[in-house]
């Protein structure tokens, strides 16, 4: 519209022109940037995809009334910002009595919102819950289990840095480090919120407890229906 004021009013057309030429030049970059946010979304069938559910599902169907469950969709985080978060979890487990012992667990907790902003941003020191065994983050390797949890229809996986774990039966809901000579807790079962739709449900599954928010890091949201 500009351009075609200033031929009307007989100015410099050339300059109008390149103007209009690179307002249209900057157009690839939004797509570029659509196509990054694109590529969070693992494509349906492909290798990793398929590696994600082999392991869900693995779980998932030990509990006969749960075989029906299937992934829709499942999401990963940013590659810029995954490397930062790893980068800063690596150096946290290096710092561990056991650097090694990281492993893929499902983490118990979380609002839709939540586990979205966890999935681009990373656990931060407010994510801490006050639990049975103490102020942290939970995690389970049962999928069921964490679905008691979280919001229904979605699951965070994360990777977790293990270390040294104690085992502990007490509960003690202002625990908030773990013992001397330890990195996590690994806790009896605790009682179920009524987040999930699934606390009716009783798995009497073990759960890690971290209390160092760069121990852990989101590595898949797992969107899921029955």
């Amino acid at each position: 519209k500009q351009w075609y004021q200033r031929r009307v009013r007989g100015e410099d057309v050339d300059s109008a022109e390149n103007e209009l030429m690179s307002l249209t030049l900057m157009e690839p970059k939004d797509n570029m940037v659509k196509a990054v946010d694109t590529d969070t979304i693992l494509k349906v069938g492909e290798e990793e995809w398929r590696q994600v559910e082999d392991q869900f599902r693995a779980e998932v169907c030990k509990v006969p009334s749960y075989q029906s469950i299937r992934i829709s969709s499942v999401e990963k985080p940013n590659a810029t910002k995954q490397n930062q978060l790893r980068s800063s979890f690596s150096v946290r487990c290096n710092a561990l009595r056991d650097p090694d012992l990281r492993i893929r667990l499902y983490y118990c907790g979380g609002k839709a919102g939540t586990l979205h902003r966890i999935l681009k941003e990373g656990f931060q020191p407010r994510d801490m819950v006050a639990g049975d065994y103490g102020v942290g983050l939970y995690f389970t390797q049962n999928p069921v289990r964490a679905m008691q949890y979280s919001e229904p229809g979605l699951l965070l996986q994360c990777e977790v840095g293990i270390g040294m774990a104690e085992s502990v039966l007490k509960m003690d809901q202002n625990r908030n480090r773990p013992p001397v000579g330890y990195d996590s807790v690994l806790t009896g079962d605790r009682n179920v919120d009524h987040v999930g739709i699934y606390s009716h449900q009783r798995h009497n599954e073990l759960q890690y407890l971290i209390f160092d928010s760069t121990q852990a890091i989101p590595i898949y949201l797992v969107y899921f229906n029955i």
